[in-house]
């Protein structure tokens, strides 16, 4: 798996090169709530990329995270993220540099992460999931076509406040992903 193209963005794996893009979107506090694992620091970034490169694509129960990079400016403005698991199943997730928001990035970015779900690795089922408060990425998923599974009330905390989860997932053979339409 080398990357994936999409009119503006491309999914690839992580260089040491992409160091500062990842360090500036990393230290925003919306972003880093939602990717504990990459530490805000020239370090701890370069270890993110050397434990995400040292992961084989895909890799079952581990997750494997792709940047986001803007075709346009050649930058790393964000990433997504896939946790495969048994019955060809994945859970996938996605984070985004304020400044980049509300273009249909994100968007454009998780919908080619599902469509290679499904038509490469031909899995069955794709979740996520997010707090309830989060209404941009459960907006984001219903816009994938994933539907509402779940709503696990007051299961975390976000600054202090109990928040709820909302499940969202997707079949191979249903919606827009259906290979019979």
């Amino acid at each position: 798996m080398t990357s994936i193209a999409t009119p503006r963005l491309v999914l690839r794996r992580y260089t040491h090169a992409d160091i500062p893009d990842i360090l500036a979107f990393a230290a925003q506090p919306s972003v880093s709530r939602a990717t504990p694992e990459i530490k805000a620091t020239e370090a701890g970034v370069k270890h993110y990329i050397d434990q995400q490169n040292a992961c084989q694509p895909f890799e079952m129960g581990k997750c494997f995270d792709l940047a986001i990079e803007l075709k346009e400016e050649r930058r790393v403005i964000g990433l997504v993220s896939a946790v495969r698991t048994e019955h060809e199943q994945m859970e996938i997730g996605y984070a985004l540099a304020v400044e980049y928001r509300g273009q249909g990035l994100a968007t454009e970015a998780a919908e080619a992460l599902v469509a290679y779900g499904f038509d490469t690795l031909e899995l069955h089922r794709i979740s996520a999931r997010t707090g309830k408060l989060n209404t941009r990425s459960w907006r984001l998923m219903e816009r994938l076509g994933m539907r509402r599974e779940a709503h696990l009330r007051e299961s975390h905390q976000v600054n202090g406040e109990w928040d709820d989860e909302f499940i969202y997932a997707t079949l191979a053979n249903e919606g827009k992903h259906s290979k019979a339409e």
